[in-house]
């Protein structure tokens, strides 16, 4: 008795690749569903349904264990450019010293009957200015970001120094910085490690300040300036 097969144009058989199988098999679920997506060849297609099913088994079989999917990539490349926006924002608060002026009320507190106190209350309506900064995570003084700036420009580490020196150079002569970090399109300036240094050192500057959206941020900036090396 003659076996008639179907032909073979009709089943597109996938390469083998042992990386990719180890990782289906391993991955949560059946052992069995695996198997069989491993191999579509032994459960041929009767409708077209069914061949649209094995070329998507394919698709997904043919892509290297580990290696991101269409989907995942536009989704970094979306937060990558949300971190990208995030460290411009930053930069050019730093840059721009944006500050608000409060005036506030000052007085002394004592506890009436004290003797000899009278002198503590004089002078207690005057109102002393407060200066605060406009910043991506909202306001700050400026003697606190002024503090961090400065202890950091003081550091015993070489790299802590040289990104406080950025910031008081951004605080206080701009003109020497660069005017964005960004291009127009939204990607880092040519000049990139130029740029992606001055990303650390706001962020780190935010993170110091308890900016806990400028974590990620930094993250990724470090990294890009690991690779503009």
């Amino acid at each position: 008795m003659t076996l008639l097969l179907p032909p073979t144009s009709e089943v597109p058989v996938p390469k083998f690749n042992m990386a990719d199988l180890t990782a289906r098999l391993l991955a949560p679920g059946k052992p069995q569903e695996a198997q069989q997506q491993s191999s579509p060849a032994l459960n041929p297609p009767d409708a077209p349904e069914a061949h649209e099913e094995v070329r998507e088994r394919r698709r997904a079989y043919q892509r290297p264990a580990g290696h991101p999917s269409r989907q995942e990539r536009a989704q970094a490349r979306a937060l990558a450019q949300q971190y990208r926006d995030y460290a411009e924002a930053w930069y050019q608060a730093l840059r721009a010293w944006d500050m608000r002026e409060v005036k506030i009320p000052y007085s002394f507190h004592y506890e009436p009957g004290e003797s000899d106190l009278d002198f503590l209350t004089l002078g207690s309506n005057v109102r002393t200015p407060t200066r605060y900064l406009q910043t991506p995570a909202g306001e700050f003084t400026e003697g606190e970001v002024g503090v961090v700036i400065t202890t950091m420009s003081r550091a015993p580490l070489v790299e802590q120094m040289q990104l406080g020196k950025m910031l008081d150079k951004l605080r206080h002569t701009p003109d020497t910085t660069p005017v964005s970090l960004l291009r127009e399109d939204g990607r880092w300036h040519q000049n990139r490690e130029r740029v992606a240094r001055y990303a650390v050192a706001v962020l780190t500057l935010a993170v110091q300040l308890r900016d806990e959206g400028a974590e990620g941020p930094l993250r990724y900036a470090k990294a890009v300036l690991a690779g503009a090396h």
